[in-house]
């Protein structure tokens, strides 16, 4: 038995998105680094399986680097901490069948993988799904693993929609998770159940460039918090980056068959520790570059559930110029020359750098110029963050729908111009327009 009455504890990730690229710059090295760092911490604090709650990949169809960089991952834990158990399910962004598909052989690292559900006469399979985790020598807690679900998997659990109902697929989620909860209960009493799920839950925090591809479910994007009801002990979930929790913990966990008539320990669990997103480990877009990127450790009794959340090293710097205001694009350069930028770095361990400028009027071929600078430079710039002037014009008031034909060209191009330029075309730019204009017609 562990000290202090400790049953399991789980390593929670999600979101690595291996392959992942930023505004075109390759990611190999920062990848391998955080891996790195998630088994260092998987060894650190001795926890007892490794939940990885999908999205593994960033598309469906990764190089082989990419599965060696994962495999090599296994394989180093499986050496230093053979009693580990590993359980990943697939994200949104994974293939469900080539996750799955070197299953026996991830097996004997002590690997479950779980690409799509697995339903027996309608319902998840169990022996599939249900994983048992050993803690201090015996079962002492359990994994459902449930990936990312899509329509097809739903058959069974939908149901026609009534008027002002959910989407039958929300309905059908909620329904495949709360009967799957509970024939789990039936089937391992009260010790402690981790779920796992890839999807966006309503109340969670999107980032603001929506990097988080949006899952459609039956119009909806989003499914509400209790759908996992109140039998989970934790929710590994998977899907937004953002590390986060959803609202308060059940404050009491029922008594067990065993105990009945007994009264139940009054345990409130911290808000933490029942539904939350690890985030990804490293910032996977522009917006994500202040985030506080880690991963959940989490200890499980029968009775509390507490989670800590583990800061991860930023593999490279990733900076905003200046860190405060914005520059003119005639200060940029000197800006740059102030940094303590070492000029020898390999381009993998370079600086990301996003340059915020403030434009005054019309500029067309800014972010050319802009691009022209950064050359110079041994950093790797992002998408800048550019303030045209007039940026902020009033959009709440409704507009009358136009039909394209009922539209000038030259409406069309000033609008376009103010959208981009923040202010009116003069003279030279409608001229220019009209020629290139008369070039196309003709």
């Amino acid at each position: 038995m562990y000290k202090g009455g400790r049953l399991i504890k789980i390593l929670h990730t999600a979101d690595w998105h291996i392959g992942h690229e930023l505004a075109g710059w390759a990611r190999e090295l920062e990848q391998a680094r955080v891996l790195e760092e998630i088994a260092s911490k998987v060894l650190a604090n001795e926890v007892d399986a490794l939940v990885i709650a999908g999205d593994i990949f960033d598309h469906q169809n990764p190089s082989s680097t990419m599965y060696k960089m994962l495999y090599e991952f296994f394989d180093e834990l499986a050496i230093k901490a053979p009693d580990l158990l590993t359980v990943m399910i697939a994200g949104n962004h994974d293939s469900a069948g080539r996750l799955e598909a070197p299953g026996p052989l991830l097996k004997r690292a002590n690997v479950v993988a779980i690409g799509s559900l697995h339903l027996v006469d309608g319902t998840p399979d169990l022996h599939r799904h249900l994983i048992p985790v050993q803690g201090g020598g015996k079962v002492s807690g359990y994994i459902l693993a449930i990936p990312y679900l899509r329509p097809a998997d739903l058959p069974s659990f939908l149901t026609p929609q009534k008027q002002g109902a959910p989407s039958p697929l929300v309905q059908g989620i909620k329904q495949l998770y709360r009967q799957t909860i509970k024939a789990c209960r039936k089937q391992i009493g009260d010790l402690p159940l981790v779920v796992t799920g890839h999807l966006h839950v309503k109340g969670a925090s999107l980032s603001e460039s929506l990097s988080e591809r949006a899952i459609v479910i039956g119009g909806e994007h989003a499914v509400p918090a209790d759908i996992f009801g109140r039998d989970a002990d934790y929710v590994a979930l998977g899907h937004l980056h953002r590390a986060q929790s959803l609202g308060e913990a059940s404050s009491t966990k029922p008594a067990s068959k065993k105990s009945k008539g007994a009264k139940a320990a009054k345990v409130k669990k911290p808000a933490q520790g029942l539904v939350r997103y690890a985030g990804s480990p490293m910032p996977l877009s522009v917006v994500e570059r202040t985030y506080e990127h880690g991963v959940s450790l989490v200890n499980l009794t029968k009775t509390k559930t507490s989670c800590e959340h583990l800061k991860l090293a930023r593999p490279v710097p990733f900076l905003r110029v200046p860190p405060k205001g914005r520059l003119k694009i005639e200060d940029v350069r000197g800006a740059l020359e102030d940094m303590a930028l070492d000029a020898e770095a390999p381009l993998e361990q370079r600086p990301f750098v996003q340059i915020a400028l403030q434009i005054e009027g019309p500029q067309p071929g800014i972010r050319a110029k802009l691009d022209e600078i950064c050359l110079d430079f041994a950093i790797r710039d992002v998408a800048p963050d550019i303030a045209w002037p007039g940026q902020k014009r009033e959009r709440n008031k409704p507009e009358a729908v136009k039909r394209l034909g009922e539209l000038h060209p030259d409406d069309l191009f000033k609008e376009a111009f103010i959208e981009c330029y923040g202010s009116e075309p003069q003279e030279e730019h409608i001229a220019c327009f009209h020629q290139l204009l008369n070039e196309v017609s003709t």
